[in-house]
């Protein structure tokens, strides 16, 4: 207790100190050039058309490329987990990590990677794979999003972008590239990554490949995190053709991961294990049109192929080689058409997506029950309009999805359809405000597995499938506000602030339930989520600061009880100072997170966590004699806490906490 409460001392004080670093700061000269937030970034999620960030009438957050290169992370998870609204479920295992957007989680989150999506989800395995090095930005939309991404979309969705040539050349370069090197003291991890890129004319070319590897962790009470090892390697490889108004890329992209991991990985388990094999391969052509010349016609097509394969081999028990693959094949293709009518603007957009699933599952190279060998097709058509009229911005839109999906015998296919709407309203009330409302509806098919898995859960319990589950639907209610100054406390200075409020309710919510001898899932006729959400970023070039705080409620209205997978309320706070005429940048981050108490009763499973505080440090430094150098260390977790996440699926004496301090050190150097 003592140990915690000077942890707890310590934490104000270095709130203080960095909330008196921010005055001190800004009475500095204003520094050459005009400051940017990440509020300030270009989206292309929020709306499928290119919107800044902080203007749009839905809350999405956009991490980019030098945040990415700042936080030096190994996972997708490290780069978004801050922004309101969003945690990571499971336990500290790399790749086995899972992203959730406002209480939801796995297959209600759409994941794309450079427009191609991944729907693998197979019980307790990650699907974030790719290295962070190879990305450039990422784009996560909160709440439902049906009405641009169909099934899925009911937490929101998540878009990867991997890095292109310009990112590592020089304007007037003609070829040229990066080299990357670091290490943590967690595992005693070092990492590397090598791109190279050059262009000719019309024509570019990009390699790159970037890797890490680690021993176990250990967390905040000195104990041993088993099984959180890894060895990963992602490939990167690009090809572009820019004729006139034209842009073909071909992509190809892949990852994979050898460790020993448990089957459960996301949970606190320690048993089952397996030495595992997993390998995500991306491969996607895409063709754009821009002529400035002709705003009717602005198209936009991808066409692609994910395959996800893991490949896992039994230690433990019985000696069993289990293989889990899915591959997506599909096309997304829309126009976006900009035009006046009378005094109104619009910037139509509209186009299809149509893909297919094919999953199966192997024990010994026979079909395996647990992960059923079945396959889906959806057509999508959707239109969205987004007009203006005076200070007024109007935007419906809608969705039609159609899927099928056909059982292992043929005998349980089944076919459906939905349509999504979703409609705004924001007001530029003054130049600094903008308030807007919104409905949007989500909805998921019942996924491959749920409708049709079978065989053996664990020793006395067994699966039973069931090919009537109906769609989850959500029907999401928001009024957000959207605000920017500039000039605030120096010139030059910007300051964006968002906050929102939501209720999301949804039908037929699908939930797992296990029983003495039998595992099934069913539809939970009604649910709730609803919660506040705030974001504000300052940046005036010497010094920069940030603030996002969410608080959630989630219930389960049949039963009265809470929802297991809603996170504790948190706030982050960030800040730092630029050192411009050295090149040096220091920071920190502080994360405090509540006491989650409200949590399901489930017999002999402890779900409720105690609040916790945790400071990170970090420092970079690029030489004026030698401005293609980046240094950069970091301590995370800097008083090395036990601290546990409120959604981990745990045992009620958990083994081991999250991750504790960790000291990390990076050069990059640009050539």
């Amino acid at each position: 207790m003592a140990d915690r409460r000077l942890a707890s001392a310590q934490i104000t004080a270095a709130i203080i100190a960095l909330a008196a670093a921010g005055p001190a700061a800004a009475q500095q000269a204003a520094p050459t050039g005009t400051a940017v937030t990440p509020l300030d970034a270009i989206t292309t999620t929020a709306t499928r058309t290119r919107a800044v960030s902080g203007d749009v009438a839905a809350p999405v957050t956009v991490v980019g490329r030098e945040e990415i290169e700042r936080r030096d992370a190994r996972s997708v998870i490290d780069l978004i987990q801050d922004i309101p609204g969003v945690e990571s479920s499971g336990a500290p295992r790399t790749t086995a990590l899972q992203p959730t957007i406002r209480g939801l989680g796995d297959a209600r989150i759409v994941l794309r990677t450079d427009g191609a999506r991944n729907n693998f989800n197979a019980g307790h395995r990650g699907r974030t794979f790719v290295d962070p090095d190879l990305l450039r930005q990422v784009e996560v939309l909160r709440g439902p999003a049906s009405t641009l991404y169909g099934s899925g979309a009911l937490g929101g969705a998540i878009s990867l972008r991997t890095i292109e040539v310009e990112d590592i050349l020089r304007p007037s370069a003609s070829f040229g590239g990066t080299l990357g090197a670091g290490w943590q003291s967690q595992g005693s991890g070092p990492r590397g990554s090598l791109a190279l890129g050059a262009r000719a004319g019309d024509f570019t070319v990009l390699g790159a490949i970037a890797g890490f590897t680690n021993n176990n962790f250990t967390d905040g009470a000195d104990n041993t995190i088993p099984y959180t090892g890894d060895n990963a390697t992602s490939l990167l490889g690009k090809l572009g053709w820019n004729p006139g108004h034209h842009r073909f890329q071909l992509s190809a992209l892949r990852f994979r991961d050898d460790h020993q991991i448990p089957i459960s990985a996301n949970t606190a388990t320690t048993t089952g294990i397996t030495d595992r094999d997993t390998v995500s391969e991306n491969l996607s052509f895409r063709w754009s049109y821009e002529d400035p010349a002709n705003p009717l016609f602005n198209p936009q097509v991808v066409l692609y192929r994910t395959h996800v394969d893991l490949t896992e081999q039994r230690l433990t028990g019985a000696r069993v080689r289990d293989r889990t693959e899915l591959t997506t094949i599909g096309i997304d293709a829309q126009n976006t058409s900009r035009f006046n009518l009378g005094p109104t603007r619009h910037a139509l957009t509209f186009g299809t997506e149509i893909y297919r699933d094919e999953q199966e599952g192997t024990a010994n190279g026979a079909p395996r029950a647990q992960f059923p060998s079945a396959e889906q097709s959806i057509t999508a058509f959707f239109i969205q309009d987004e007009i203006g009229f005076g200070n007024f911005t109007l935007t419906p839109g809608v969705r039609l999805d159609r899927f099928e999906q056909e059982s292992p015998d043929g005998q349980n296919d089944r076919d459906s359809e939905r349509a999504s709407p979703r409609v705004s309203l924001a007001w530029q009330v003054t130049p600094w405000l903008q308030p807007y409302v919104s409905y949007a509806e989500g909805f998921r098919a019942p996924s491959l597995t749920e409708l049709y898995v079978g065989g053996q859960h664990f020793p006395g319990n067994n699966f039973i499938p069931n090919p009537n589950l109906r769609p989850e639907v959500s029907r999401n209610k928001e009024i957000g506000a959207n605000l920017r100054f500039s000039d605030v406390f120096q010139g030059g200075d910007r300051l964006r602030i968002r906050v929102a409020a939501f209720r999301n309710d949804v039908d037929d919510f699908i939930e797992q339930t296990v029983l003495r001898t039998t595992t099934v899932s069913a539809n939970v006729d009604k649910a709730r989520i609803e919660g506040v959400e705030a974001e504000a970023q300052y940046d005036a070039g010497f010094w920069y600061a940030g603030i996002g705080a969410a608080a959630l409620k989630g219930d389960n209205r049949d039963t009265d009880q809470p929802l297991a997978s809603i996170p504790a309320h948190r706030v982050t706070l960030s800040g730092g100072y630029r050192f411009l005429d050295h090149g040096v940048v220091v920071g920190g981050r502080i994360t405090a997170t509540a006491e989650q108490d409200r949590a399901p009763n489930v017999p002999g499973v402890a779900q409720r966590t105690s609040g916790y505080g945790l400071l990170d440090l970090h420092a970079s430094w690029t030489p004026n004699a030698a401005p293609n150098v980046r240094l950069s260390v970091a301590i995370d977790n800097v008083f090395d806490q036990a601290y546990r996440r409120a959604n981990w699926n745990s045992d009620p004496s958990p083994p081991f906490y999250d991750v504790g301090r960790n000291i990390r050190g990076a050069v990059r150097v640009s050539f």
